[in-house]
């Protein structure tokens, strides 16, 4: 691949044995915009079109309903990410290993929100968004192993930064035009980009061929099956450091989800109608996410430029998980709208800090190069296993204790998190 290849060699042969096939600045370019049409769609999706179809079908169950069908989102979504990291490792074609996935599940994924946005009954709904999640799971599963393949290692601080930015202005993309384009219209406009980017990167920065090898590495006798099969897909949780990664990034997760799942309903049934911004859930999580990304940006701007001088990863961790519990605890301090604002800029500064060294962090505690996607599909599917943990530890505190609990429990996760990666020996 393209470990120890300069970037600055441009020559084609030197790109061609890199795996780079174009240059690193046009590669880039065109990463950031499809990850921001994936995250953008996640996060407009999940966050605002979701809770409001599932509110004017059955207003009383709603969090129940939601908690529902994010679970099953969350199994089928590591699923998905898996498959899209493994299989995409092992496809042998004239356009590169991770393209052909690519389109097909972006293609796919806008289909069924159309579907979704088309659909009036719980079942149907539900049944299509878990469909949804493993495909666009599976996309994400194959996008997030291009930077292992593509990137040198050297730099791969500054792709994670393409990641660190593309996630806050996602969710600014998506969770504002899904309120300024409700119902049918938003999820149409999510799916639409996330093709149109796609297409883009394919033909902006097309992969060097990926051809199968003449000579067969293993025998029909000597590849493993069934569960051996199995243990060898699963063999980099036999790493120690692979493990404590993956366990933050499932805390994590669990810690962000536990809000934002029910970030509407915090909004309306928390701070209230009166108090917040248009009198509209939907216009107040969209300004709420103007304000996370603006923070996010700055602070990605000082970390990137921190994260080009240093190797100690743990630093910025250390500092988002303890600006992560901060945030999370302001609207248990003031469950007002400015306690809300609050919560969004803080925690935006520390996701932003976390975010610059995210990919290069994973790429640290990656067992072998040989598997990359897979393993990068398995700790990046931390995100939709959290989902599991989430929903149902939302829901029950918001029932039985009430939403200052469910921002009590997140802060109580995020440092949890925080606290495993100390003991990660291979990450200074």
């Amino acid at each position: 691949m393209g470990y120890h290849v300069p970037v600055r060699d441009a020559r084609p042969q030197a790109l061609a044995r890199s795996g780079l096939s174009v240059g690193l600045p046009r590669l880039l370019a065109v990463l950031l915009p499809m990850a921001v049409a994936m995250y953008g769609t996640f996060q407009g999706a999940q966050l605002v079109l979701l809770p409001a179809q599932l509110e004017q079908i059955d207003p009383e169950r709603k969090i129940f309903d939601l908690a529902a069908i994010v679970m099953l989102c969350a199994v089928t979504g590591v699923v998905g990410m898996t498959a899209g990291g493994a299989l995409s490792d092992l496809t042998r074609s004239r356009y590169g290993k991770r393209a052909p996935w690519l389109v097909g599940m972006g293609a796919l994924s806008s289909l069924l929100l159309i579907a979704i946005g088309h659909r009036g009954d719980l079942i149907t709904i539900a049944a299509l968004c878990g469909a949804f999640w493993f495909t666009m799971n599976f996309f994400q599963g194959a996008l997030l192993a291009i930077t292992p393949d593509r990137v040198p290692e050297g730099r791969r601080a500054l792709a994670s930064s393409i990641f660190a930015v593309a996630g806050p202005i996602g969710s600014l993309y998506g969770m504002n035009l899904a309120a300024l384009a409700p119902g049918a219209r938003g999820y149409t406009a999510l799916g639409v980009m996330v093709t149109l980017t796609t297409l883009l990167y394919v033909a902006m920065a097309p992969e060097a061929p990926a051809l199968r090898p003449r000579r067969r590495m293993e025998s029909d006798e000597d590849r493993p099956r069934g569960l051996a099969a199995a243990a060898r897909f699963f063999e980099g949780f036999a790493s120690r450091d692979f493990v404590l990664a993956y366990m933050f990034r499932v805390l994590m997760f669990a810690g962000q989800s536990t809000i934002f799942n029910y970030l509407l309903y915090i909004l309306q049934d928390h701070v209230g109608l009166a108090a917040i911004p248009g009198h509209s859930a939907e216009i107040a999580a969209g300004d709420l996410s103007t304000l996370r990304t603006v923070a996010t940006l700055v602070a990605v701007g000082g970390g990137v430029w921190l994260a080009n001088r240093t190797t100690r990863r743990k630093r910025f961790v250390v500092v988002y998980a303890l600006g992560m519990a901060a945030a999370m605890m302001a609207p248990v301090l003031w469950p007002t709208w400015n306690g809300m604002l609050v919560f969004a800029a803080l925690g935006g500064l520390s996701i932003g800090a976390y975010s610059t060294i995210d990919i290069a962090l994973m790429s640290q505690v990656l067992p072998s190069k040989k598997n990359t996607g897979r393993d990068l599909a398995l700790l990046a599917m931390a995100g939709a296993a959290a989902q599991l943990i989430a929903p149902p530890l939302g829901g029950v505190l918001i029932r039985y204790a009430g939403y200052d609990w469910l921002f009590i429990a997140a802060a109580a996760v995020t440092l949890v998190a925080g606290g495993v990666t100390l003991f990660i020996r291979g990450v200074r």
